[in-house]
């Protein structure tokens, strides 16, 4: 299955385009909201999702709260490698930032998900790439992509900005061999 999410370039608030197969979700952030609060809906502006961030000084936490009473929690693990862990619902995900602008995302030990930014950016305007198994929850995905999008590339309003993605170490390699199944 693939997915795009799509930040409108120029806004006040980060909003967000998001089309699936036979679906098309929004989300937005809520205006001066300290810590950040955005919303998932479906077309029919049905509520899909709450995302919330709770206060930390050294990392990124957020709660997701899904329509469907699922409740989730997703913090930053290490921030140098970029490793952000997804807890609830007994489940636990592990999502891997790797060089370059890709990231991969693995329920207990097996990748359900991959996805990739764009490298050129106008605006606000960043662009992921997701393909994940048709298994995987779509929702929280989308709920974790977000996340990542607000804690990485919150509030920049530069004209063009050229990412040339994290150079830093990586705990996992990005494995090129992976397809969504």
């Amino acid at each position: 299955m693939e997915i795009t999410i799509q930040e409108r370039g120029l806004s006040f608030r980060s909003e967000y385009e998001i089309a699936t197969p036979g679906s098309y979700y929004f989300a937005q952030k809520t205006f001066f909201s300290f810590p950040s609060k955005i919303r998932l809906q479906s077309s029919d502006e049905r509520d899909l999702a709450n995302i919330e961030g709770r206060f930390s000084f050294f990392r990124e936490k957020y709660d997701f709260a899904l329509s469907d009473g699922r409740v989730f929690r997703f913090w930053c693990e290490k921030r140098w490698k970029r490793v952000f862990d997804c807890e609830g619902d007994k489940a636990s995900y592990r999502l891997y930032g790797h060089k370059g602008l890709k990231y991969s995302i693995f329920q207990d030990d097996r990748q359900i998900a991959a996805f990739a930014k764009n490298r050129v950016v106008f605006g606000k305007g960043n662009k992921y790439e997701i393909s994940l198994n048709d298994d995987a929850d779509v929702i929280l995905i989308i709920c974790m992509v977000l996340a990542i999008n607000n804690s990485e590339n919150d509030d920049d309003d530069s004209t063009v900005t050229i990412d040339v993605g994290s150079i830093g170490p990586e705990e996992k390699q990005f494995d090129e061999r992976w397809q969504a199944s």
